[in-house]
């Protein structure tokens, strides 16, 4: 280890040996932040230092840490609006970032400290924008005398990855590297990724796509969605596996559910759990990925083009757009756009060269190195090596101080941030948390206690299959209910009319999309959209002659549709389990009292009447009946 100090900013005083101690702090929210720390840690081990990864996570007492993460798997997963509002608000309001670094360090801070101690740690690197925040204030204050590194994982930097009391920022890329100096007022400077050295070595192709089973011809296509396989893979399998053009195979990790609805699905590849993805890599033609995190880094490595699609909310909106600014990989808005990328990708040309080259020149330098640099010769040695970004003299944030040091924010300035931060929690309770507590049966309809050995049946309809007798007859002899939007309904009164004459439940599925003049999709307010769907059964009702009392969301439910529900004495309903007709597993069981929901939209008629048909089996085995959603209470 070093023998002497790191004092503020200056210089170790004395080397009595070459070995560093390296303390990194990442966090276990998702696999890139991990990813990137222990990679690191192998390479300084590599070296002959010692070096140890800690959980940010666990920094915060009451295990907070935990609570905060599942907190934002279900964000993600069920109102990723809600994290999209949270990740866009400090750059509508960057005054509140120093409130928040403040809390965050009384929060988490001592911990750090203490880890920092106990390691007798010679420099810290944190990979994760929190605890960057953390260290730049423990920094501040001359709590922590240890050098603090930054690595930025991302090629977005929100104004939470950067501090001005960071010694040095790293980054995968210029763009970022550029964007932390100018935010930060420190040095940055573009290492590229860290990657295991797995993906740096070549692999059988033919052998790799043997297993997969590809032909010579077949363009494979690698479909990957993060750790937590948050985003649209069952839509993009779907999408790229009904083109015919390419092979899609989906990585579904440990989503058994997942990998079972999509390995129904012809054309395609459905895997679970695998820990050879420079293989999968090495067969594939290209990968579409949806949030520009580690997977993308490790494609970037091997020289496998990237496409982005349906990029999920916050930072993987923002991630994708800089990287297709970067030229390392491009964006998909549209099907037709993703097919004609796929086209020009999966083969050789100007557009997958270009793609493979500027991936593989981000890889400059080696992180570790940097780090090792930087304790044993200071700052001034590292600011030489090419590729650093010099900042402006002046930090960006003191200049927006009058040119003075930010000072700790004072009592009323801590209430503002506090109330402010609250607005995002809020609106999680109010949306996904609402969500967590109906899926549970509070506030919507369930089973009456007397109904008998029965599930209850609900089939989304689309126009097409509205009209097709087989379905409507099905629906009669299954006593399912048969869920339409207003725009189907008012496009076709008379089979809605029709079908109530068979006895068939009507209830309503919503207002239908809402789409401008061009078609495309309109974005409404939580409450508007609420107050349409609910209000909408108004129509049907008009339609039938009779009330309609259920209304079926095709979304999750949020605080706004309990209470427009309420307000219009109508019940909402939250499905046990939905059924997508296209990738259905055709092991479905039913279980008495539940609540399944077919979602036809999309699907062909054909598609529905066989699922109807299984669902039918699965009944009479289970010696259940169907029940129509109306009998809910």
């Amino acid at each position: 280890m070093l023998l002497g100090s790191f004092g503020g900013k200056g210089r170790p005083l004395t080397l009595a040996l070459v070995r560093i101690r390296v303390l990194v702090v990442s966090a276990s929210m998702g696999a890139g932040h991990d990813g990137a720390a222990r990679e690191l840690v192998r390479r300084l081990q590599a070296e002959g230092h010692d070096a140890e990864m800690r959980d940010f996570m666990k920094a915060a007492p009451a295990r907070i840490g935990d609570l905060v993460r599942a907190s934002y798997e279900l964000q993600m997963r069920h109102a990723a609006w809600t994290y999209d509002l949270t990740y866009r608000l400090w750059y509508l309001l960057p005054f509140m970032c120093p409130p928040i670094g403040w809390f965050m360090c009384w929060l988490t801070g001592r911990r750090v400290l203490r880890w920092a101690n106990d390691y007798d740690a010679d420099v810290v690197v944190s990979t994760y924008p929190l605890a960057s925040t953390v260290l730049g204030q423990l920094r501040r204050h001359g709590r922590l005398a240890l050098p603090a590194v930054n690595f930025i994982t991302d090629f977005g930097v929100h104004p939470l990855w950067v501090h001005p009391d960071i010694d040095l920022n790293m980054a995968v890329h210029p763009r970022p590297a550029f964007e932390a100096a100018t935010k930060s007022g420190r040095p940055a400077i573009a290492t590229g990724p860290m990657v295991s050295p797995g993906f740096s070595v070549p692999h059988d192709r033919a052998e790799a796509r043997a297993d997969l089973g590809l032909r010579h011809e077949d363009r494979a296509v690698l479909i990957v969605a993060g750790s937590w396989g948050v985003g649209a893979v069952a839509k993009t399998f779907r999408a790229i596996a009904a083109g015919g053009r390419f092979v899609p195979i989906a990585v579904c990790g440990r989503d058994e559910r997942l990998r079972k609805r999509l390995s129904q699905i012809p054309g395609g590849r459905a895997l679970g759990w695998r820990d050879d993805m420079p293989a999968l890599m090495a067969a594939s033609d290209a990968l579409v990925e949806n949030a520009g995190g580690l997977t993308s880094m490790e494609a970037l490595q091997v020289g496998l083009p990237i496409i982005s699609y349906k990029p999920i909310a916050g930072h993987g909106k923002e991630n994708t757009a800089e990287m297709d600014e970067a030229g390392v990989s491009r964006v998909a808005h549209s099907t037709t756009e993703l097919f004609e990328l796929l086209d020009a990708v999966t083969q050789a040309g100007p557009t997958r060269r270009a793609m493979v080259d500027a991936g593989r020149d981000m890889f400059v330098s080696d992180p570790a190195d940097h780090v090792v640099d930087l304790v044993r010769n200071g700052l001034s040695d590292v600011t030489m090596v090419g590729g650093v970004v010099h900042p402006a003299p002046v930090p960006v944030a003191a200049a927006v101080a009058g040119g003075r040091r930010p000072q700790r924010p004072s009592a009323l300035v801590a209430r503002v941030a506090a109330a402010v931060a609250a607005v995002p929690l809020l609106w999680a309770a109010l949306t996904s948390g609402v969500g967590a507590v109906t899926a549970y049966g509070a506030g919507v309809a369930h089973p009456r206690g007397n109904v008998g050995p029965v599930a209850f049946i609900g089939v989304r309809l689309d126009g097409p299959e509205l009209v097709d007798a087989t379905i409507q007859q099905t629906l009669a002899s299954l006593h399912a209910t048969a869920v339409v939007d207003r725009t189907t309904a008012l496009e076709n009164p008379v089979a809605v009319q029709h079908l109530a004459s068979l006895e068939v439940d009507v209830e309503g599925g919503g207002a239908g999309p809402r789409l401008d003049r061009r078609g495309h999709r309109v974005t409404m307010t939580p409450w508007d959209r609420a107050q349409l769907d609910v209000g909408a059964n108004a129509s049907l009702t008009q339609i039938l002659g009779q009330p309609v009392k259920v209304f079926v969301p095709g979304r999750r439910l949020n605080a706004f549709d309990l209470v427009a529900t309420y307000t219009s004495h109508s019940r909402p309903v939250v499905p046990d389990q939905t059924f997508q007709p296209a990738d259905v597993d055709s092991s479905l069981h039913v279980v008495s009292h539940h609540v399944y929901l077919i979602n036809g939209v999309g699907a062909t008629s054909a598609q529905v009447e066989d699922l109807l048909q299984q669902l039918s089996t699965r009944l009479a085995d289970a010696h259940l009946q169907g029940a129509p959603l109306v009998m809910l209470r």
